[in-house]
């Protein structure tokens, strides 16, 4: 999978369980997750025609989504929010991954 598709689908799960959270509990705390993932969806597109300002603002948002998810996660006992920061770390990790194998690329070219 490319970077634009991995991320969007951590974003559609974001937004699907964000909904799903807000119909459960009526809190509307759980928009954040649908923010985060809304953002993301937005920034797929200019990350498939290879906008690299674009995916550094993606892996930056997943990164402190990752963060927040599995804290609040925790704090709360709350099983839908970590299975956001599950998908989302697994998000994580692959942009990681495609990052270092890219620069790996560019080093061997030069």
């Amino acid at each position: 999978m490319k970077n634009y598709q991995v991320m969007i689908f951590n974003a559609v799960i974001l937004v699907g369980l964000g909904f799903y959270g807000y119909i459960i509990s009526g809190s509307p705390t759980s928009f954040i997750s649908v923010a985060i993932g809304a953002v993301l969806l937005i920034l797929s597109f200019p990350v498939r025609n290879d906008n690299h300002v674009a995916a550094h603002i993606a892996v930056a948002l997943t990164g402190l989504s990752v963060v927040v998810f599995f804290v609040v996660g925790f704090l709360r006992g709350n099983n839908i929010i970590l299975i956001m920061a599950v998908v989302t770390l697994i998000a994580f990790i692959f942009y990681i991954s495609d990052f270092l194998k890219r620069k790996k690329e560019r080093e061997s070219n030069n």
